[in-house]
């Protein structure tokens, strides 16, 4: 289950939500395109100030993504999806309280490993005017499964300047933590989850256009962490993010900017802000190169406390992913273009610290920083 943690936490800290695409094409993809990714993800160690006892090696994960896209006859796409995870480290396992006001982790041991498999298919309908998604995904790790599903469509008014798009959809997860016994921890439990969207992308000229959008997700069922101590969370969750995205192309250097902002508030507290830039400039014919820049920071969960409370019945965790906190992150990648094949290289820098936070409130010990490379290669035939 850490690993779906993890991936949460870099999924909240660094991604927006996932709205529709800014621009869609009425029809299939025109040919069969085979990608691979293989990336590897490593936590810096923790700092050993912080840090009462365990280790102090934190998380390091290998992802394999494989992805097929194809059209189906006249009016169809089809769009299949596996990857596969290995991670090992140690994780924060609890903080307590010192005498001079501060807080130490207790970390775990560095022998948790795991292997996470996820596979997803999606269609969709071409219209003449829009199209008509669904998706059906499927995770298995040793201590949770998950089942998920969705359905979206778009239409396209105003000449196809203005385009409508919306969707649900959910998930329903099942968890078994390991050394239940030895560890005092829950033997099985469940939560669900139930999303919706809605969006409008308007194209202002030829060189520009905007997005904006609202998603909603409500979260119910086993919402605690059963690899903290001492973590009672409330058992439903509901959040709310309004995301607004601009792109601009500048023809004088052949370059485009992508701007991104979200905000999001949720039921447990949490309120946060997302400002992403990236500039995508064109060297040639075939090479691409995309700096960016992504900025976040978050208020702290109303039950977040920087020591675990001992004993308490009442909602209480001293989660860092529920910290007040700021993260700072840069990212370089390199594309280049041939004729059947893409090739694409990616690395990123992600900091955390309470001082780059806006949002007052309590902070964690715990905050991670981490570095992240790719490599992919795209074949179309």
């Amino acid at each position: 289950m850490q690993s779906r943690s993890l991936l949460a936490l870099t999924a909240s800290a660094l991604a927006l939500p996932g709205l529709a695409p800014l621009v869609r094409a009425d029809s299939p993809p025109a040919e069969a395109t085979l990608a691979y990714r293989i990336s590897n993800y490593s936590e810096d160690d923790l700092d050993a100030a912080k840090k009462l006892i365990g280790s102090s090696e934190r998380y390091d994960i290998d992802i394999h993504q494989l992805q097929l896209t194809t059209p189906v006859g006249d009016n169809y796409g089809l769009t299949l999806r596996a990857s596969r995870e290995n991670m090992s480290g140690a994780s924060p396992w609890y903080t307590i309280a010192q005498g001079n006001g501060s807080a130490a982790v207790i970390m775990s041991g560095a022998t948790i490993h795991e292997e996470r498999t996820d596979v997803a298919a999606s269609t969709r309908r071409y219209l003449a005017n829009g199209s008509v998604g669904v998706s059906l995904g499927y995770s298995d790790e040793n201590d949770y499964e998950a089942l998920s599903g969705g359905v979206d469509a778009e239409r396209h008014f105003n000449d196809n300047l203005t385009t409508l798009a919306g969707g649900i959809s959910f998930s329903n997860d099942d968890l078994s933590p390991t050394d239940a016994a030895r560890f005092n921890r829950i033997t099985d439990a469940s939560k669900q989850s139930r999303s919706l969207y809605f969006a409008v992308t308007q194209v202002i000229n030829q060189n520009s256009l905007l997005q904006s959008g609202l998603s909603y997700t409500h979260v119910s069922g086993y919402l605690s962490d059963p690899y903290k101590l001492f973590d009672i969370r409330p058992d439903s969750r509901s959040q709310l993010a309004w995301t607004t995205s601009w792109r601009q192309y500048l023809g004088t250097v052949d370059a485009a900017l992508h701007a991104d902002y979200r905000y999001y508030h949720d039921s447990f507290g949490i309120n946060s802000h997302t400002l992403e830039l990236q500039w995508h400039q064109n060297l040639g014919s075939n090479w691409q190169l995309v700096p960016g820049i992504r900025y976040y920071s978050q208020s702290e969960a109303d039950f977040f406390r920087p020591g675990s409370v001992f004993g308490s019945t009442l909602p209480a965790s001293a989660d860092y992913r529920l910290a007040a906190y700021g993260a700072v992150s840069g990212e370089l990648k390199l594309q280049l273009d041939l004729d059947d094949f893409t090739l694409s290289l990616a690395a990123e820098r992600y900091r955390a610290s309470e001082s780059l936070g806006v949002h007052d409130g309590a902070t964690s010990p715990a905050l991670v920083n981490f570095t992240r490379l790719s490599l992919g290669v795209d074949y179309r035939y």
